[in-house]
């Protein structure tokens, strides 16, 4: 992944560049609440959590629970990062993160528990495996896409 230097001191976040932990501390409240709600049977975690990524993408980014919790309490303890990368990708990523919880959502409100756990499944392994292993299926759908529209097909 293309990383960016960024000495930028000011105290207002560039939109366009993330700190490249964050995601993948996102991915792991992600995919925490999605497990705690799987596990203990309880959809009220997954409502939390298609809230804030709902939030986050309506709000282009501006009200974004996970972000203001990196910022706030983790990089007074892990500094700063000394380099960024673009935040495109990873945008997309919890863009369909929150069209999956979302959806999931509506299928537990519905009565449609098995939909909805499936969901959550799939949206708590992908959280997961990029939390752990910093591969996110979203960040490279992102980048396919943004290929093969460089090539003129789509």
């Amino acid at each position: 992944m293309a990383t960016v230097t960024s000495r930028s001191d000011s105290s207002s976040p560039d939109l366009a560049l993330v700190d490249p932990r964050a995601p993948r501390f996102g991915q792991a409240l992600t995919a925490t609440g999605m497990v705690l709600g799987l596990a203990l049977a309880e959809p009220l975690f997954v409502y939390a959590v298609a809230l804030a990524l709902g939030v986050a993408v309506v709000s282009r980014w501006r009200v974004d629970a996970y972000a203001t919790l990196w910022r706030r309490v983790l990089i007074p303890v892990v500094g700063r990062p000394d380099e960024r990368e673009p935040a495109a990708p990873h945008r997309f990523a919890r863009l369909v993160g929150a069209a999956t919880t979302t959806l999931a959502s509506l299928a537990f409100l519905a009565g449609f528990s098995l939909v909805g756990s499936v969901l959550a499944a799939v949206v708590a392994t992908l959280a997961g495996l990029a939390a752990v292993t910093g591969v996110c299926v979203g960040c490279r759908f992102y980048r396919q896409v943004a290929f093969v529209r460089r090539l003129g097909v789509v």
